[in-house]
């Protein structure tokens, strides 16, 4: 309930940040574990898994404007955004079962049914993504409570993800009877349904501040309203500081993810120690936000944006020139760049918001859905292109050769090196961010007496 103009009541922020857990069931499970399945159940080889996660991603990525495009043109009673996230709960689900489903199919058939389940997957994500994403900047226009907001959102993010990279693998043990596809399917099936009832509680909590007409593109022709859009795209502002720092960093910094359960058993040799340390990430990212929350409401985002980089700078160092190949020599370098990842997503998805009134402002539009539905597109396709490094470097270094000199030095640079560089250069990039939150408050103040 909201207490004063701009201000947002508990069970607001508590009801948005349910629907990035359920989102999150999705996401960490198709980057945790859906390329493991794939090779690992299905029996694709790690390049052609890559080629399909390219390909999925991609056409995830071009979905995402779209759908941007829709959303914002969407009116009715329950707003712009939130009759996304009660009915494509049920879809969302079902397609994940499906991805998470091995027919017995072998050769060019089970490539097929990969790249097909994981496009399925992907639309059906970006259905409820892109509108829950653009709830942000419709939910109040106060800057520290975008911070609050997204506070609480990465909380529930990482809450879904640590809770995903234990309920996985546990219920896919639990059900499986002697048959691993029989328990992948329960297992998705199950997290599937948990994430559609957080949709629909989600919907039911979050209300959409009432927007002038005058202010949104009501009457505009779809193709004028894109081309618009494109061209204020194209004019740069911190909303494209923002985009190259999405598509930088997420081509690089999700290798290390994808890449842990790869490393604990080629690596390590010790697969019942991957749930373990995966659960421990969870709680790390989890235990993080708060803290981060905290700095960048008395500093800037862009503050917090920096020191949780040079975080993740150190701990991708830390991985890639270990000295020792174990356990604790390798989880704690990865721990702190954990936490250096959290402010990054923190603070992302806390700007993004932002620049939507500076566009507003600078060129009179408001486009909430295509702003953060070509951020999805950049993220996506920088994830495309991460699952071909990761393929090639696993073809050039043999990492699936278990204990081979290839196999260590393969995820010593998809899990140290690449991140690496790819952190330092988006903290380059956002070096000079100029939206702080009195410039905020300023644009904010100016849109209201316009």
């Amino acid at each position: 309930m909201e207490r004063k103009a701009g201000t947002l009541g508990l069970g607001r922020k508590f009801g948005y940040g349910l629907g990035d857990f359920g989102l999150n069931l999705h996401w960490q499970g198709m980057a945790l574990f859906l390329t493991f399945f794939q090779t690992e159940i299905m029996g694709l080889s790690p390049v052609w898994a890559g080629v399909t996660f390219f390909v999925a991603v991609l056409w995830d990525g071009i979905a995402d404007p779209i759908m941007g495009l829709i959303a914002d043109r969407t009116r009715g009673r329950w707003g712009s955004f939130r009759p996304y996230l009660l009915f494509g709960a049920l879809p969302l689900a079902a397609s994940s079962a499906l991805a998470f489903t091995a027919p017995g199919l072998v050769g060019a058939a089970a490539v097929s049914y990969a790249l097909g389940t994981h496009m399925l997957l992907r639309t059906a994500y970006t259905v409820v993504a892109i509108p829950y994403s653009s709830l942000s900047a419709r939910m109040t226009s106060d800057a520290d409570e975008r911070t609050s907001l997204t506070g609480w959102r990465m909380l529930f993010a990482f809450g879904g993800g640590a809770a995903v990279s234990w309920m996985m693998p546990w219920l896919a043990r639990e059900f499986a009877g002697g048959d691993a596809a029989r328990g992948y399917a329960i297992a998705a099936s199950i997290i599937g349904a948990l994430s559609a009832v957080a949709f629909v509680a989600c919907f039911l909590m979050v209300r959409e501040q009432p927007v002038a007409a005058a202010r949104l593109q009501r009457d505009v022709r779809v193709w004028d309203d894109l081309k618009g859009f494109l061209a204020l795209a194209r004019r740069g502002g911190p909303t494209v500081q923002l985009y190259l720092c999405i598509l930088i960093s997420q081509i690089m910094v999700p290798l290390q993810a994808r890449n842990y359960l790869y490393f604990f058993k080629y690596g390590i040799g010790d697969m019942e120690r991957a749930q373990q340390a995966m659960a421990l990430f969870g709680i790390i990212n989890v235990a993080c936000v708060p803290l981060w929350v905290w700095l960048i409401r008395r500093t800037e985002k862009r503050t917090g944006f920096m020191v949780g980089g040079t975080l993740f700078a150190i701990g991708s160092l830390g991985f890639a020139l270990m000295p020792e190949w174990g356990y604790w020599s390798a989880f704690l370098p990865l721990a702190l760049a954990c936490a250096g990842h959290t402010a990054y997503a923190v603070c992302i998805w806390a700007m993004l918001p932002d620049t939507v009134d500076w566009s507003e402002w600078r060129f009179r539009r408001r486009d909430e859905g295509k702003i953060f539905g070509l951020a999805a597109f950049l993220q996506k396709a920088a994830l495309g292109i991460s699952g071909l490094l990761m393929a090639a470097v696993f073809h050039g270094f043999e990492v699936t050769k278990a204990g081979g000199g290839g196999s260590e030095m393969g995820l010593r640079v998809v899990m140290g090196v690449i991140p690496l560089a790819g952190i330092l250069a988006a903290m380059f990039i956002m070096r000079d961010y100029r939206l702080d939150v009195r410039r905020h408050g300023r644009i904010v103040e100016r849109l209201g007496n316009r």
